[in-house]
Order: structure tokens, then C-alpha cells, then sequence
């Protein structure tokens, strides 16, 4: 099996987050619109971040900031336990998810808070005492720096999408004088968790 995009190639027997056998596979596919083309980082980020969230056993607060992963919203509120008091943020209402009666079910069931803005949606979601789990795409920095400040306090994680390998130097000297370890992983996302 070949998976090819501008910044990443690998040729392997087999390449797990594109097989829709899995899971969370099968959910990209059911949730996420065929116009909104995703890369592997993109692919492995909604997995990774589904995986983690089906483990924790507490109320979360989930808040997306990039409007290209937002298949992720519906795919977390279907693998949570219904019982748990989740909260959802979107930065973004007008929902980059592939329209169908379950994905609109399963948003209207937890009914998420939506913000224009993502520096609204931190101050929103850190007035709540639940696990806090941000995903932000690398070019909204300064977003990204204000959520690292409020978590050097408190536990959460945040990923970071980074779809074009940018720098992530200056994210990891920030991370480094708040005495936080950013995980630079090697297909260009980032990861902090604080727990």
C-alpha cells in the first residue's frame, strides 16, 4: 500500500489509518465530507485524539479550532459514554461534516457551543473544571500560546494540526519556559498533555 501528499510518502504492507475496517476509520468515512480531502497527519490526529478520549472516564470539555478536522465532533460524541457530562466548543457553526440524520442527531444531543472566534471559545472553555481537550490547526498561534498558559495550571491536552510541516520551534520554547514537553511527532502534528 502508497500513500503520497506534498510532505509526507510511505509505502508500507499496510497503512492502518486508512483502512475503514477500524473504527474510527469507518467513522471518518461515515462523518467526513468527500470534498474535504484529508491528509494522513489529518487522518492519524482524528484517531489518535478519538482513541484518547474513548480511555478517559471523566467529563471533558472538547473544543475543535480547525474547521477541517471537524468530522472529529461527531466522531467523539459517538464513542463517549452517553452518561458522561461532555461539553463541546466549535469555533466555527457552519460544520464541515458530511450532512446525514445521525450526525445531526449526535451534535443536537450534546448541543455544542459555537464561537466565531477561537480565543472565545478558550475563554468560554476554561471557566469549567473538566479535562480540557483543544485541537488547533499550527497557524493559529496565538490561540495555541493562551491555551498552553492556562493548562501550565491545570490538566488537559491540546493537538496541534499541522498540514504544511511549519516550524514548531517557537510553540516548543514557549511550551519549554512554562516547564511544559510539546511531543513534536513525526508526521508534523504536535501534542501537549498535562493530566
Amino acid at each position: 500500500m502508497k500513500y503520497a501528499d506534498k510532505y509526507l510518502k510511505v509505502e508500507a504492507e499496510a497503512i492502518p489509518i486508512f483502512d475503514t475496517d477500524r473504527p474510527t476509520q469507518a467513522l471518518i468515512d461515515l462523518f467526513n465530507p468527500p470534498n474535504n480531502s484529508l491528509t494522513a497527519q489529518s487522518q492519524g490526529i482524528i484517531c489518535r485524539v478519538n482513541g484518547i478520549l474513548h480511555e478517559i472516564n471523566e467529563p471533558v470539555a472538547f473544543g475543535i479550532n480547525d474547521k477541517r478536522l471537524h468530522c472529529i465532533m461527531p466522531i467523539i460524541i459517538y464513542g463517549r459514554d452517553s452518561g458522561i457530562t461532555d461539553e463541546f466548543y466549535s469555533v466555527s457553526n457552519n460544520l464541515i461534516i458530511k450532512q446525514s440524520e445521525l450526525a445531526r442527531d449526535l451534535l443536537v444531543s450534546v448541543n455544542p457551543k459555537f464561537y466565531d472566534k477561537s480565543i472565545e471559545l478558550l475563554d468560554s472553555i476554561f471557566r469549567n473544571s473538566k479535562f480540557v481537550y483543544l485541537i488547533f490547526n499550527i497557524d493559529d498561534e496565538q490561540s495555541i500560546c493562551t491555551a498552553i498558559e492556562n493548562l501550565a495550571s491545570r490538566r488537559g491536552a491540546i493537538t496541534i494540526h499541522n498540514p504544511q510541516y511549519k516550524n514548531t520551534t517557537n510553540l516548543m520554547k514557549f511550551c519549554l519556559d512554562k516547564n511544559i514537553h510539546l511531543i513534536e511527532n513525526i508526521d508534523g502534528s504536535a501534542d501537549l498533555f498535562r493530566f
